[in-house]
């Protein structure tokens, strides 16, 4: 049983390590194609696209696992295929009336934007949200099989005909459509072709759909709760999405200028911030089962050990990449964007990664505790804070209220989920020292990063200049955590070095 769940994690975090790699190059070349102002309208766009995705494919795969699951324990194949008949005629029901209100009442959601562009490539990406329903269905019931890689694939199949699309798309194929629209239509094409691979997957594997009667209510007690969550906090980005523009645009800003400054702040920066937080998720996917199964078994050292180890590691991964971008940011700006302003921004940003990193595992640990709703609470609080600070300061500070507004909310967040996590378990996980020690390491890495670029820059072409800052900042970094132990290199070293031996 570890063996498999152990091979499962590895084929989820590889799988999810890769996908998101494509889906970064994808955003540094759409990037580049669609410019600052255009960039912005489209993530105006495809916030209010990612609700609709949650409302229709967030609680209906889990509930879809939790149930075949079950199913299959029963050896019950006729309510195993019944559920996912039934979650794909929900789901895809769903998606077609949201699309209609979308499409019918589009001059009144047109008017909600400062730009009217949006709701024209929002309608883009309507096809994206039936084929989101249709393949969250079949995706729950292979998840609840333990395909996991036929999941994987499909995945990351979907970002790669994305991008292989909009290349054609842009490239090849002048269809009279600007560069933001055929974004929006090769991820509909894209989502509708990963629909259809895991439909055939899902037969192929000897599965059919069956009557759904009677099957209806546990897949909606099981999802409707889960959707509920996580459609409250999606809700956050299209909010964000039309009120900073609009208070852009109210201190002065031109509408142009407005969506510029969103495009950047959102398209280019705050994806950046994002990278280490790959690790930190693959980090709470392998967590929550273990821990899981140990708070069951009441096995207090075990949890007190393996949340205190996930802290300090989530703070040690988002902490080292800081250096990097705080003394190299405007050049990773100009190389990747072609715009030295994100740069700066990502500069000025990259200490949200700490509090980012600390507020994904710590609710991560709450999961496994059964206290999402509480978590779900914490992270209200923090939005609400974030949207103050975007509301009395976006005209004064410009892109730094985003900035610093996050950061706030990240930092709330993960207060409060330390505080309850404390109360909950009891336990004290030792997190201050290291973390401070972590803090004070960034300002000799930091200076290090600044300091050599310049020189390597002389040296080298501005890609390896990069690069080589990057190691030795980042070197840096872990370097002097094992110096004073805050991270133990050679554990993983000894755990590994008997397995190596053991094959030969």
């Amino acid at each position: 049983m570890a063996k498999s769940l152990f091979r499962a994690v590895l084929i989820v975090a590889g799988f999810s390590v890769l996908t998101r790699f494509f889906g970064f190059l994808f955003r540094i070349y759409l990037s580049r194609e669609l410019g600052p102002e255009l960039l912005g309208v489209y993530q105006v766009a495809s916030s209010v696209f990612g609700v609709l995705s949650v409302l229709v494919a967030s609680g209906i795969p889990l509930a879809i696992s939790k149930l075949t699951a079950k199913y299959r324990v029963l050896k019950d194949i006729k309510s195993e295929n019944s559920v996912t008949t039934s979650a794909l005629i929900i789901g895809v029901t769903v998606a077609i009336l949201l699309c209609l209100v979308i499409v019918l009442f589009r001059d009144f959601f047109g008017k909600l934007f400062t730009d009217e562009r949006c709701i024209y490539i929002l309608i883009t990406l309507l096809p994206a949200v039936i084929a989101g329903a249709v393949y969250s269905a079949f995706r729950g019931s292979l998840w609840g099989t333990q395909n996991y890689f036929s999941v994987c694939w499909t995945e990351l199949a979907e970002q790669v005909l994305r991008i292989v699309i909009f290349v054609i798309m842009a490239n090849f194929l002048y269809m009279g459509l600007d560069k933001a629209s055929m974004a929006g239509w090769s991820l509909s094409i894209a989502c509708i072709i990963s629909a259809l691979l895991a439909m055939i997957v899902y037969f192929k594997s000897g599965k059919r759909l069956a009557n759904p009667r009677g099957y209806f209510r546990p897949v909606l007690n099981s999802a409707v709760p889960v959707t509920g969550v996580r459609t409250a906090s999606s809700l956050i980005q299209p909010v964000i999405a039309v009120l900073f523009p609009a208070m852009l645009v109210l201190a002065g800003y031109t509408n142009e200028q407005a969506m510029a400054s969103y495009g950047m702040a959102m398209g280019m920066t705050f994806p950046l911030l994002f990278l280490p937080s790959t690790i930190v998720g693959a980090l709470s996917f392998t967590l929550i089962p273990e821990l899981s199964t140990a708070i069951a078994k009441n096995e207090k050292e075990l949890i007190a050990n393996r949340i205190k180890t996930s802290l300090i590691f989530a703070v040690f991964i988002s902490a080292m990449v800081i250096p990097f971008y705080m003394g190299v940011g405007e050049p990773i700006g100009k190389f990747l964007y072609n715009n030295s302003a994100s740069g700066l921004y990502l500069a000025r940003a990259a200490w949200v990664m700490l509090p980012l990193g600390l507020s994904n595992i710590t609710s991560s640990i709450l999961n496994s505790y059964n206290l999402e709703v509480k978590s779900f609470i914490n992270n209200i609080i923090g939005g609400v804070l974030l949207l103050g600070i975007i509301a009395g300061f976006s005209g004064l500070m410009g892109v730094d209220a985003l900035i610093w507004g996050f950061g706030a909310c990240m930092t709330v967040t993960t207060l409060l989920n330390l505080y309850m996590l404390k109360r909950h378990t009891k336990l004290s996980f030792g997190l201050v020292k290291p973390t401070l020690l972590m803090i004070a390491f960034l300002i000799p890495c930091t200076l290090l990063a600044y300091f050599s670029y310049p020189l390597l820059e002389i040296a080298f072409p501005q890609f390896l200049a990069i690069a080589l800052s990057a190691v030795l900042s980042m070197g840096c970094f872990a370097l002097m955590c094992w110096i004073f132990k805050i991270i133990d290199f050679t554990a993983v070293l000894v755990k590994i070095k008997p397995k190596a031996v053991k094959r030969q």
